[in-house]
């Protein structure tokens, strides 16, 4: 059995993986829009409002589910420092995922806002003042999550010759915690710039704040953009090379 290039080495499920895809689906239930059943209409399209929240908080923790999933798959370790990376991304996931949606909340409420659709009765959290502390302690935890998927690929990696790695799934791998480093290293800096935010004097920090996530985001998705289209022409020569060299 194989994905892609990679020889899948844990096909059945563990025991720490079964751990993990309940933590995983207890995680998703807290970020269910709403318990109780609209009653009107104007409740309806109240409720409807936390919809695009739950769209982004779910698509961040399928992401983060689906990497976990993919490292599994392929490596198949089971051993003790695969089981403690684990239960510190468990953590961190438990931790964060609610407060998550709330921040999330918060900023799709004021780009609804802003797109001409207020609600009277939501608070801008961005005005309040520790707005900047509370975007940098999800910084962190976003860089969080990423420190340790770079740390249990580095743990692959190190095992490569008890996994039996061939040179694509050497690659690959190395690949794949450059581009988790270079996610937790964004994280880090857009922690720092959100920090020194909350400590600058008071005045428009609802417009530095928005202006920093922005500037964040942008940059991390640049950069990791224009890391992946490097990794792809490697991989093709890398694969390229290999086919020849069997050929002959």
């Amino acid at each position: 059995m194989r994905d892609g290039d990679f020889r899948v080495r844990g096909k059945e499920i563990s025991r720490i993986e079964g751990l993990s895809d309940a933590v995983f689906g207890f995680a998703i239930t807290l970020l269910i829009v709403s318990l109780e059943v609209p009653k009107t209409a104007d409740e309806v399209l109240h409720t409807m409002r936390g919809f695009f929240a739950f769209a982004i908080t779910f698509a961040l923790l399928f992401g983060v589910w689906r990497t976990q999933f993919t490292f599994f798959r392929r490596y198949g370790l089971e051993d003790n420092t695969t089981v403690l990376l684990t239960a510190v991304l468990l953590f961190v996931i438990l931790f964060f995922v609610f407060p998550l949606k709330f921040v999330i909340g918060a900023i799709v409420e004021r780009l609804l806002a802003h797109a001409g659709f207020p609600d009277p009765t939501a608070v801008n959290i961005f005005k309040e003042p520790r707005a900047g502390l509370l975007m940098t302690i999800y910084s962190v935890g976003f860089a969080a999550v990423f420190v340790v998927f770079a740390l249990l690929y580095r743990h692959a990696y190190a095992k490569r010759n008890d996994l039996q790695l061939n040179e694509i799934e050497e690659f690959d791998t190395l690949s794949t915690m450059k581009v988790q480093i270079t996610t937790a290293v964004f994280g880090g800096v857009l922690a720092v710039v959100n920090l020194v935010t909350y400590l600058l004097p008071d005045g428009a920090a609802s417009d530095r704040i928005a202006m920093v996530l922005a500037l964040g985001l942008a940059a991390v998705l640049a950069v990791l953009m224009r890391g992946q289209r490097r990794v792809r022409v490697k991989r093709r020569e890398l694969v390229s090379r290999i086919r020849r060299e069997v050929e002959a």
